[in-house]
């Protein structure tokens, strides 16, 4: 299917290129190149150029134009291979763009260019190929095709500002040749202490050739304190407009004035006879060491030129082995939407993720809004992709949890606000969170499970059964489930008290889990103890959250809160997955996931409402549950119970007590929509996931920087962007394979050692 749109789109966010842990630069489909965060700057995106310059002339997207010469017959044309205006150059007329994480196709369409244009944005990303998933850098690859019956003299131009360093002052240029490529490298002296982006370089480069020339640097701001689009140059122009080339000027000054902007620009001009088609590649790529923990590519590369000339050799074999899992997604028989998802959602991996230089990985939960390093009831539902793609990088972030565990045993929420060194209990202050060692859990067995590692389960099995230990203390009333204390877990704006479906149903997950690896490690005393806490724990569960047709939010000694919610399993989504089998009885799940979808799977056209409070009419006996034909709502009375088949749902109402309650969580819709699929609600589960997905494909237009958050009434995003528990659509297909024999197969073939969760 393949996400496409024109430059006539109101895109939001273009598709991210760039290595794990290295920063990335989105593509448009506009054609305009930006959004960049390989400066160290993951949580300030680069956007304006300046502080003073709040004109559109201050963005970094139009500042990188690529651009095309023809002249054939007498005539020339050149034109920006964008839409974008800059100048005063003429652009392209329209741009046709699809996007499939890591590539991006445009094809650029206009009436007076006599050739065939198009090009294909890429970056490494290879499973189980940590390194060469991780490279600075986005390969641009041209192809040019002569369609006519006369020959034609064709350049190609591409450009970049430097935006080495937050203030421009003590920016320089360099042009070079070297080892068969042609570049322009950036630089800053004087580099900031402080300045992420201040220290280091970043290239822009070809292969040389006799048609290689060169625009070393110019002055890019026509106008000091403004910044609309009259006031940027682009002098590489009165040149490369004339003739398709460059001057061949490079002095190496060094920028003096806050006003001072270096622009430069290489071209590589070359003949095509009738039907011939040639392809010309650009290498954009990076190296800024200035970071406080450094970054895994410091161990391989020395600069940015050096990233070129590796990125120049490989290109064509890691293109190839990027294509290979994207093949068998695309040839895999789930739906070409879900496809899609697959594919697109894997950007999340490098745009918010470090990799150290001491080998330490993690992502953020998003990093402009929350900057939290690994926000670990977030990564339970988004890391599943992470953990089939690149394991060893995912048991790596595992580690450091059980590195950051509290003498206690408690698991922490994350490891810092942009640092991994200062782990935090959560992001409400008060009562510890009772749903991050029980996912400690659940992800550790799961990274066992997907793997077969031994070695990793032996490594971490003593922080699992601490952790899971430290849970046995938050059952203060001896029912065999922790009780919550109010914001106490991942719905962090939104109070829960006593026994809650949501915490307490991964509680029980967890416990299965932690049986399965006490087995296998010989702890019958560990086992006897998990056995104890799932068998007192399920019939509590059932006793005081089971209504007769789902199971409410919660309830303890002074509250019951009687609302339908879209988490209510979340638990037992986490042990289908893990083949772990059932927590609750089976006919009660089936029947609490068809009530949620037809409450809170109804209640938005964009994904699943968090909670509902139910309306029932008159049972079939003849007796009201709740004769007033109230909706439910917080008392002191427990949940209404009734035999099978005599409560009858008629509607709800959307539970508007806090932020979360009344919106849609995207990672949460999808985790029930792989649950619903699960229980053979196939249609059903799909359809909810696809809506959600829907929303932001052609709703919003906006596929690549997702929020958690979207608001029931019309789609609208929410707070933060690049969410990593979006990425739990990855849970569907493990969902249809128990269903599908092909979607088994498919998903065998990807990673043979997912086999145990069937």
């Amino acid at each position: 299917m393949t996400i496409k749109y024109t430059s006539e789109d109101n895109v939001i966010s273009g598709l991210p290129l760039g290595g794990i842990g290295c920063g990335t630069l989105q593509v448009f489909p506009d054609g305009t190149r930006g959004v960049f965060t390989g400066l160290n700057n993951w949580e300030k995106p680069l956007g304006q150029l300046h502080w003073f310059r709040k004109g559109s002339g201050g963005d970094y997207r139009a500042s990188n134009p690529f651009a095309i010469f023809v002249e054939q017959g007498g005539k020339k044309i050149s034109k920006f291979l964008q839409t974008a205006h800059l100048d005063k150059c003429q652009t392209v007329e329209k741009i046709e763009f699809e996007a499939e994480f890591p590539i991006a196709k445009l094809k650029f369409k206009d009436k007076n260019i006599p050739l065939d244009v198009s090009l294909l944005s890429h970056t490494p990303f290879i499973k189980n190929d940590d390194k060469n998933s991780s490279l600075p850098c986005v390969t641009y690859l041209f192809k040019i095709k002569n369609t006519t019956s006369e020959k034609a003299e064709v350049s190609l131009l591409a450009s970049a500002v430097n935006a080495v360093g937050e203030w421009n002052v003590g920016r320089f240029n360099k042009v070079w040749k070297s080892r068969g490529l042609t570049g322009v490298s950036f630089y800053k002296e004087n580099a900031h202490p402080h300045d992420g982006s201040s220290k280091g370089d970043i290239s822009l480069s070809t292969v040389a050739s006799r048609g290689v020339t060169y625009l070393g640097e110019w002055q890019y701001v026509g106008e000091s304190f403004r910044g609309e689009a009259e006031d940027r140059r682009f002098d590489a122009w009165r040149y490369f407009a004339e003739d398709g080339t460059l001057p061949n000027l490079s002095s190496g000054r060094i920028t003096q004035g806050e006003g001072d902007e270096w622009m430069a620009a290489l071209a590589v001009k070359f003949t095509l006879a009738p039907d011939e088609e040639k392809e010309i590649p650009f290498y954009y790529t990076w190296f800024m060491p200035n970071h406080h923990l450094g970054h895994m590519y410091e161990n391989w590369f020395s600069d940015s030129r050096e990233i070129a000339h590796y990125i120049h050799k490989k290109k064509d074999a890691f293109l190839a082995k990027t294509y290979k899992w994207q093949r068998l997604i695309k040839e895999s028989t789930v739906d070409p939407w879900l496809k899609d998802g697959l594919i697109n959602y894997l950007s999340i991996i490098p745009s918010a993720s470090w990799w150290t230089k001491k080998n330490e990985f993690v992502m953020y939960e998003n990093p402009v809004k929350w900057p939290l390093m690994d926000s670990l009831d977030v990564r339970y539902y988004g890391t599943m992709a992470l953990a089939i793609f690149f394991p060893s990088l995912e048991k790596n972030t595992m580690m450091l949890f059980k590195k950051a565990q509290s003498g206690d045993g408690r698991i922490p929420h994350d490891l810092g606000r942009s640092q991994i060194n200062c782990p935090s209990g959560g992001t409400t202050a008060g009562h510890p969170w009772k749903d991050l060692s029980t996912k400690y859990a659940l992800m550790a067995y799961r990274d066992f499970l997907w793997t077969g590692d031994s070695k990793f389960l032996k490594n971490i099995y003593k922080s699992v059964k601490k952790a899971m230990e430290w849970e046995f203390t938050q059952d203060k009333d001896g029912n065999g489930l922790p009780d919550n204390e109010g914001k106490d877990q991942t719905y962090d704006l939104w109070d829960f008290y006593g026994t809650n479906s949501y915490s307490s149903g991964i509680f029980l997950a967890a416990l299965l889990a932690s049986m399965k690896m006490a087995k296998i490690m010989g702890d019958k005393a560990f086992y006897k103890s998990c056995k104890a806490y799932f068998d007192k724990g399920k019939e509590s569960f059932e006793r005081e959250l089971w209504t007769g047709s789902y199971y409410i939010a919660g309830k303890s000694k002074h509250i019951t809160y009687n609302a339908c919610t879209a988490g209510q399993l979340n638990g037992q989504w986490y042990a289908h997955l893990l083949n772990l089998g059932y927590i609750h009885p089976e006919e009660h799940v089936k029947k609490a996931v068809k009530t949620m979808l037809e409450l809170n799977g109804s209640k938005s056209a964009f994904g699943a409402v968090n909670s509902i409070y139910p309306v029932r009419s008159k049972a079939s006996n003849g007796v009201n549950p709740d004769p007033e034909g109230r909706d439910f709502s917080r008392s002191s009375s427990g949940p209404r119970r009734t035999s099978e088949g005599e409560s009858i749902i008629r509607g709800g109402k959307i539970d508007t007590s806090s932020y979360h309650s009344a919106n849609v969580w995207v990672g949460e819709t999808y985790a029930l929509a792989s649950l619903a699929i699960y229980e053979g609600f196939v249609k059903e589960g799909l359809d909810l996931a696809k809506k959600t997905w829907d929303n932001f494909v052609h709703n919003k237009k906006n596929v690549w920087y997702q929020p958690d958050v979207v608001f029931a009434k019309d789609g609208s995003l929410g707070d933060g962007e690049l969410y990593v528990r979006n990425m739990s659509l990855w849970s569907v297909p493990f969902a249809l394979a128990r269903h599908d024999k092909s979607v088994e197969d498919f998903l065998l073939k990807l990673e043979p050692k997912l086999g145990a969760s069937f």
